[in-house]
């Protein structure tokens, strides 16, 4: 966002007419106007504190966009609700290789996704699970240990895609779908050695079968 764009957000979030912003900062309603549409080459230092004080929003990141928005989120450390989605966090594990068994699950927590971020990826919040890979069946794609997001709603097999998914024996393992030129489909990790990681045919009639927990869309992790 650039400066015309970050002193709109902020007096938007304030919920504060512009008269009234005018009012906090002594300034004519025409001078807001102005900072809003960007006519307002400069801004005075005092305008910017007065700003800074009615909207909630720092001065710093009015003026540059540089550090946190607003003070709260720096004095607290936690996401601001309105620009961030806290994911839940399971202990689950998806194995990169035969399978995690995953006896007993929690939520530990959550994680923070920027909404603008997951607005790009076409995800909705509500859907996402946070979960942990485990093995190198897919290396060097997933590392042991990396965090996984999870779409629950994406279940549906799709070409090319990587997924979560439950093994015959209720065991999670993480693998992508391959559409087979000749019928069905190959059940695939990428970790390219296949002595030791063989693709797994299934028909399109055994894949009717096959639980699919959802799509993987994001990974992060050590590099």
């Amino acid at each position: 966002m650039n400066r015309p764009e970050r002193i709109a957000r902020a007096i938007q979030a304030s919920g504060k007419s512009k008269s009234e912003i005018a009012k906090l900062c002594d300034v004519a309603p025409s001078a807001v106007t102005q900072w809003i549409n960007g006519e307002s080459k400069t801004l005075k230092a005092e305008s910017v504190f007065a700003l800074a004080k009615a909207t909630g929003y720092r001065a710093e990141w009015l003026t540059f966009g540089t550090g946190p928005e607003r003070e709260d989120a720096q004095t607290t450390g936690e996401p601001d609700e309105e620009d961030y989605a806290v994911i839940p966090q399971y202990t689950a594990k998806g194995s990169s290789g035969n399978g995690y068994l995953n006896d007993h699950v929690e939520i530990t927590g959550g994680l923070a996704f920027k909404r603008d971020w997951l607005k790009r990826m076409s995800l909705n919040a509500e859907n996402l699970r946070v979960i942990y890979n485990q093995g190198d069946s897919n290396w060097p794609t997933l590392s042991d240990g990396e965090v996984l997001l999870v779409d629950v709603s994406r279940r549906d097999p799709g070409n090319g895609n990587m997924y979560a998914l439950y093994d015959p024996d209720s065991e999670i393992i993480i693998k992508r779908l391959i559409r087979d030129l000749t019928g069905g489909w190959l059940i695939r990790s990428d970790n390219q050695d296949k002595m030791r990681y063989p693709d797994m045919p299934i028909s399109d009639q055994g894949m009717q079968d096959v639980e699919i927990i959802g799509r993987v869309v994001w990974r992060g992790g050590g590099i």
